[in-house]
């Protein structure tokens, strides 16, 4: 599949799937990246010591970040 091919057919995705296709590539473009990997380390250990975030405040995250367009 071509470029231009990707690229049409990217277009014709819905939000939802393009939201998808955008977070995979943000994903790849960081998968080799040291610091990212030790961040994603770093969380996935404190989710293991059972750090956790109630329910409020990931609302509250989400809604400061939806505010801002992300």
């Amino acid at each position: 599949m071509s470029l231009a091919e990707v690229k049409a057919c990217v277009a014709g995705m819905s939000i939802e799937d393009r939201l998808e296709i955008a977070a995979l590539i943000a994903h790849l473009n960081r998968a080799e990246d040291p610091d990212y990997q030790a961040e994603l380390e770093r969380r996935l250990s404190a989710m293991d010591a059972g750090k956790t975030t109630d329910l409020s405040t990931l609302e509250r995250l989400h809604k400061d970040l939806s505010a801002k367009g992300r």
